[in-house]
C-alpha cells in the first residue's frame, strides 16, 4: 500500500546534520508519515536501534499531545526543525529525529518505546516515527523542499 497510496519524499541531512536522512511519505489525503530513510546514520554500518526517546528536552510537550475530534483539536504545531525524538543505537550513538515538514503532530508511534527494533526491521511501515497533518493551505507545497524518491536514489552510492 505504501507504493500505491503515498508520494515518497526525502530530507537528506536534516538540519545540516550529516547522515540525518529521513523520509516523508505523503498520502493522497495529504497526511504525512515521517521516519528514517534507509541511508540514515542510525541504520548504517550494521547499527541496531535499542531505544527511542520521546523526552527530547526540558520542556517537551510531545508526550502531552492529545488529539481529538474531526478538527484534530489539541494537536501540537511542529516546524521543520522540530525534534520528534532521539534514537539510541547499540554502539551508544544518539541521533536526533526532526519533523522535516511543517504541520500538526497527530501521532507519535508509541510502539517504538517497546519495540525500537522496528526502525531497523520495518522502517518504511510499522517503524514510522510520526504522522503529521500539514496546514490546509500548505498541503500541496509542504514537501517542496524535499527530494523526490528518484533524486534521493540518485544521490545514494551504488550498492
Amino acid at each position: 500500500a505504501v507504493e500505491r497510496d503515498y508520494r515518497r519524499y526525502f530530507a537528506v541531512g536534516a538540519r545540516g546534520e550529516e547522515g540525518a536522512d529521513q523520509y516523508v511519505y505523503q498520502h493522497f489525503n495529504n497526511l504525512c508519515v515521517v521516519g528514517l530513510a534507509p541511508s540514515h546514520a542510525a541504520l548504517a554500518a550494521g547499527r541496531r536501534v535499542v531505544e527511542v526517546d520521546f523526552q527530547t528536552g526540558k520542556t517537551n510537550k510531545l508526550d502531552n499531545n492529545k488529539v481529538s475530534g474531526k478538527k484534530k483539536n489539541g494537536a501540537i504545531f511542529m516546524q521543520e526543525e522540530g525534534r520528534l525524538c532521539d534514537v539510541v543505537c547499540d554502539d551508544g550513538s544518539r541521533h536526533k529525529i526532526r519533523c522535516c515538514i511543517r504541520g500538526h503532530l497527530l501521532e507519535l508511534n508509541e510502539r517504538l518505546r517497546a519495540e525500537p527494533g522496528l526502525l531497523n526491521t520495518r522502517p518504511g511501515t510499522e517503524g514510522f516515527v510520526a504522522v503529521i497533518q500539514p496546514k490546509r493551505e500548505e498541503e500541496e507545497s509542504v514537501c517542496g523542499a524535499l527530494l523526490s524518491e528518484e533524486a534521493y536514489l540518485g544521490r545514494l552510492p551504488p550498492s
